[in-house]
């Protein structure tokens, strides 16, 4: 994994969350960390901006482990 890519994702979504990165578990899910649709379309849209690739509604979930979450979009990057 492009651990730029990572770095900048987790730290968006801490942002959002509200929480320190250490509290992000790659293990827990968006839900766990208090993340709603909004903001699942919050991340598509700023990795659209930020690295040019369309993440399809639905891609991203609330029950998505944020491990998991990282793979994918290290993965739309390459």
């Amino acid at each position: 994994m492009d651990t730029t890519v990572n770095t900048r994702v987790v730290e968006l979504v801490a942002a959002k969350a509200e929480l320190p990165v250490a509290e992000l578990g790659l293990e827990r899910t968006f839900e766990d960390i208090g993340l709603d649709s909004l903001h699942l379309m919050e991340i598509a849209l700023w990795m659209q901006k930020e690295y040019g690739v369309v993440i399809p509604e639905g891609d991203l979930r609330h029950d998505q482990p944020l491990g998991e979450a990282l793979a994918y979009l290290d993965a739309k990057t390459r």
